[in-house]
């Protein structure tokens, strides 16, 4: 076999292993937001939603990209929020399919004052993971912010039948009922 050929056959060989175990992942997630959203005991729920946000954080599909994930993630937690919005626009280039590449630009725009971008980005992070709590969640602080109210409740809503337990939803659908009701329901 010559080398050209061995490179090919190494190279499906990767992309199969490389799908599978993506694939794998992602019904494990799907496997864990599932029992998310029955859970009764808060630590339970925390619990579950580390797990969670540790595959969703681990969940691009090009090993070489752990590198560029762990120092966007560095510039991030030093406050340089601007670097940080580079970088994780350029994994979201090199790998448009990872979901947290995308939550993760969206937090940073949200931080930057950019509302729009950030609503953009999380309408990429629900394209491909429709149950993405922490986006849901970021989605229904912006409508707060932006005054609309409506959008925020059903952000919270949708919140509260992935995660009953969390906290964003249990602090802000009263608050939101009244806002649009008059009154809690």
């Amino acid at each position: 076999m010559n080398f050209c050929a061995l490179r090919f056959a190494l190279t499906v060989s990767f992309l199969f292993v490389s799908s599978a175990l993506f694939s794998q992942t992602n019904n494990e997630i799907e496997s864990l937001l599932d029992q998310l959203a029955f859970e009764q005991n808060s630590g339970g729920a925390e619990l579950i939603r580390k797990k969670i946000w540790l595959l969703w954080l681990d969940g691009y599909k090009d090993p070489k990209n752990k590198l560029k994930v762990d120092r966007a993630l560095e510039l991030f937690n030093s406050g340089d929020l601007e670097n940080a919005d580079r970088a994780f626009s350029e994994i979201v280039k090199l790998e448009p399919e990872y979901v947290e590449g995308w939550n993760k630009r969206a937090t940073l725009k949200f931080l930057l004052g950019d509302f729009i971008g950030s609503l953009n980005d999380i309408e990429e992070v629900l394209k491909r993971q429709p149950r993405h709590f922490g986006a849901i969640s970021g989605s229904g602080l912006i409508h707060m912010h932006n005054r609309n109210y409506e959008d925020a409740y059903a952000s919270y809503k949708k919140l509260f039948k992935i995660d009953p337990l969390n906290e964003d939803s249990k602090r802000f659908l009263p608050v939101l009922e009244n806002k649009i009701f008059g009154k809690s329901l």
